[in-house]
């Protein structure tokens, strides 16, 4: 059992480095890493001839609740499969969602006491270490372009990082959490030439976020910055120093923006285009439609339709011609569930940054908060669980952050035992 527990975690392992470098990859490492969970799962209740507890012992009664909403969210949609007349979009659509399942399935039906919290580390070393690695590779294709004879400002565009630009910028927004956390915590614990590591790491992705191109991500990254500057302030209460963090944070990266060709307008055409007339139309016409039938939406395998044809009746002939998302990953939800999937939806989303706030340190509270401040607003600017790229990614996320809270909230409670002892 040893052995398929190694084994269950290095899965894990390659799945969040995989799913950082390619969705393809990482689907196949998830998928393996469900396996081996399955395998965990039948050999466990083998040995103990099915009289223990199948649900996993390492995570509380009521931080399981978050996972099961995240199983939900899909049995919803199967569900939705009943009224929906376009059965062959429903089910590819429930295919590609389904990732979403075996994060969850896996943490609640297998024993996790064997994890520690220097495995979660390692989990956020491996992420940083898959996106530097991607880094690179795109800098030296870049570099081959210009010997071809492309301009620079052609390899420092959309194409820099081919992958779906917002989608990277998650990725990159967690990293650099991961890597503020670990330099705030563990400071004094860490090798020299690891805290120099993640020390030149965290430029490189922020240059790495602006490379990608993504609007949302460069709010995003301004709102991470904002974070760093502000926990430094109300945890070393020094002005002076805070102020000096906030310019050269501030000032590298609009420094990067200008400096890299043509990116010196990201925050400026963001608001613009946020607010443009396209996706205005877009939002105003999914939601007329969404209002007449607002409890259950239409259905898994409709509501794409449903789009379209809500874009004809408002002659957007754009969005027919494009089939345009939503753009927004609650409108979606509302089209294809109603409001029943959308609390669901918000409920696994806030669940573990609830459960941080009543039971763990405030530096994990803030960590996990500010996880899912960033993959909350990428929701907002895309429909982020319509591709593998973000239902395999998230779904991983969630179950870490639920794992997180749950060591953090034990490390709590041994701590308060201790003091009346």
């Amino acid at each position: 059992m040893k052995r398929l527990e190694q084994i269950q975690f290095g899965t894990l392992l390659l799945a969040v480095a995989c799913i950082a470098i390619n969705w393809r990859a990482g689907l196949w490492a998830t998928l393996a890493f469900a396996f081996v969970s399955l395998l965990r799962l039948v050999v466990g209740l083998f040995e103990n001839k099915g009289r223990s507890a199948i649900l996993n012992p390492a995570i509380e009664p009521r931080m399981r609740w978050g996972l099961w909403a995240m199983v939900g969210y899909w049995l919803l949609l199967l569900l939705s499969m009943i009224y929906s007349d376009h059965t062959a979009t429903g089910w590819s659509l429930l295919f590609i969602k389904a990732s979403i399942l075996f994060y969850p399935l896996s943490f609640l039906l297998t024993d996790t006491r064997y994890l520690t919290s220097k495995h979660l580390r390692i989990i956020g070393y491996a992420l940083v270490a898959a996106l530097l690695l991607a880094f690179f590779f795109y800098v030296g294709a870049a570099i081959v372009k210009i010997a071809d004879g492309a301009s620079l400002e052609s390899v420092t565009g959309l194409r820099f990082d081919p992958r779906h630009h917002t989608y990277t910028a998650l990725y990159l927004a967690v990293a650099l959490l991961f890597i503020h956390y670990e330099l705030t915590t563990y400071w004094s614990s860490l090798p020299r030439w690891r805290r120099r590591a993640l020390a030149t790491a965290f430029p490189l992705l922020v240059i790495y976020v602006i490379l990608v191109n993504s609007r949302s991500g460069m709010l995003t990254l301004y709102g991470v910055e904002l974070y760093i500057v502000l926990h430094y302030a109300f945890t070393r209460r020094n002005w002076l120093r805070t102020l000096l963090l906030a310019v050269v944070l501030g000032g590298f990266t609009v420094g990067m923006e200008v400096a890299i060709p043509g990116h010196d307008d990201r925050l400026a055409t963001t608001i613009s285009d946020v607010s443009s007339d396209e996706r205005i139309m877009i939002y105003k016409s999914d939601l007329e439609s969404w209002m007449e039938s607002p409890l259950i939406g239409y259905g898994v395998g409709d509501y794409r339709q449903q789009m379209v044809e809500a874009y004809n009746d408002n002659d957007f002939s754009a969005g027919v011609e494009n089939e345009y998302n939503a753009h927004n990953q609650y409108i979606e939800t509302l089209l294809s569930t109603g409001l029943i999937g959308l609390a669901v939806l918000l409920f696994w989303m806030l669940w573990p940054t609830i459960q941080a706030w009543r039971t763990s340190r405030r530096d994990v509270f803030w960590l996990i908060a500010m996880f899912t401040f960033c993959f909350m607003l990428g929701c907002l600017f895309e429909s982020m669980l319509e591709r593998q790229m973000g239902v395999l990614f998230i779904g991983a996320l969630m179950a870490v952050m639920t794992l997180t809270v749950a060591f953090t909230s034990k490390e709590n409670k041994q701590l308060k035992s201790n003091r009346y002892e």
